[in-house]
């Protein structure tokens, strides 16, 4: 914007020449400029432009003048100027302390204009006056807080976002949590007292049940535990204790490991901490195939527009199940020797307790391999860094 400012004894003279690449909204710009000057004892003097229809690049050569000093009456000498001109004139005489000049896109019957920009030029004494450019470009600034317009909000009155919500507002909740780690011997009495977990007898009396006992979360009981027995290469005898006090306590072969118990946890944290790499060599390969593909594989005829479509992504869904069931199978000399371990004690512990039953050897196997840990990374490939692409739903669900 090309403003010219000069001084002609007790008054300032604002020429408005033009502006160039105004925004435009809604594809149009009818701009107009609004000038403002500020005294000191808070009173405003506002003129306006008239406005330019159908331009970003506006000629206006307009010129605006300002007593620097106003009396108690408010007097003006600028009144006979043909610009449209309104006051807001407490009592007392003040001094001019800045001209605001804002542009503003004209849109009657649509609300208020829209606002477009605005630049402040300070002006209170000698030295701000003396400051103060001839001529020059200005470029357009965003509205300040002070001269927003109050508007309505859901923030309640009285708090510091109730005054400016032009930008929105943004409402966070930070939770802070402070770990205090001290020095590995501080743990050596904690540490001696779950290793011995393993040779308790009964393994209900032993630190390790009762941590599970106590506690409601058994995720975060189970992940430091198997952090500590894999570390400690004890991790299968410590999960075949748990599982055999857990199997013998059931009647019914069917509901094994179906709650969310110690023991089931830290299955699921030993086959997620032992067996990613396995995971990733095992499903990688075809979950990218999909992603690269974007086949659809919805069948539910309530969430396909076309129905005449459900038997191709029939035929897609089946493909990738087969791709997948094959790559699993393919895999079992793949799987890590602790994990093979651990299953071959759950075998055991099932085949021990309900030797009648010849499935629940397998199930009860199966029931974490793929129930626990293959599904879960299919349905959800990011969880298990098996993809850093956008899920759709279509694809996996």
């Amino acid at each position: 914007m090309l403003v010219g400012v000069g001084g002609v004894s007790s008054r300032i003279t604002i020429k408005l020449t033009e502006c160039v690449d105004l925004a435009r909204k809604n594809g149009l710009c009818d701009p107009y400029a609004i000038v403002v000057a500020h005294y000191s004892n808070k009173k405003t003097i506002t003129k306006r432009t008239k406005v330019r229809k159908k331009t970003i690049n506006p000629s206006f050569d307009e010129t605006f003048s300002f007593d620097l000093c106003i009396d108690a009456c408010g007097s003006d000498s600028s009144k006979s100027d043909s610009n449209n001109m309104y006051t807001v004139m407490p009592l007392g005489g003040a001094d001019l302390c800045e001209v605001v000049i804002s542009f503003k896109h004209a849109s009657p019957g649509m609300g208020d204009d829209v606002f477009l920009g605005e630049i402040r030029i300070p002006v209170r004494g000698k030295q701000q006056q003396n400051a103060v450019q001839p001529s020059a470009w200005y470029f357009l600034q965003p509205r300040t807080s002070q001269s927003r317009p109050m508007r309505t909000c859901a923030t309640p009155p009285g708090t510091r976002l109730s005054c400016d919500n032009s930008l929105g507002s943004l409402r966070l909740k930070l939770n802070y949590t402070s770990d205090h780690v001290f020095p590995l011997a501080t743990y050596d009495q904690l540490y001696n007292v779950l290793i011995q977990s393993i040779e308790q007898k009964p393994i209900t009396a032993s630190a390790v049940h009762i941590l599970g006992e106590i506690s409601h979360n058994k995720t975060e009981v189970a992940q430091p535990l198997v952090r500590l027995f894999t570390h400690t290469n004890v991790i299968a005898p410590m999960i075949k204790a748990l599982a055999d006090h857990e199997i013998s306590k059931l009647t019914d072969p069917t509901t094994i490991f179906r709650g969310n118990t110690l023991v089931s946890k830290m299955m699921d944290e030993a086959m997620r901490l032992s067996g990613l790499h396995y995971l990733h060599a095992t499903l990688r390969p075809i979950v990218e195939e999909i992603f690269a593909e974007k086949k659809p594989c919805e069948i539910d005829p309530s969430r396909v527009k076309d129905v005449g479509a459900i038997e191709g992504n029939l035929h897609n869904l089946q493909d990738y199940v087969g791709k997948v069931f094959e790559a699993i199978t393919k895999s079992a000399v793949k799987c890590p020797a602790i994990l093979c371990e651990i299953f071959h004690n759950l075998r055991e512990c099932a085949a021990k307790y309900f030797p009648q039953n010849k499935e629940v050897r397998y199930s009860v196997v199966s029931g974490f391999i793929f129930l626990r840990f293959f599904a879960p990374a299919i349905l959800g490939p990011k969880l298990f860094d098996l993809t850093t692409e956008p899920v759709v739903s279509v694809m996996f669900s």
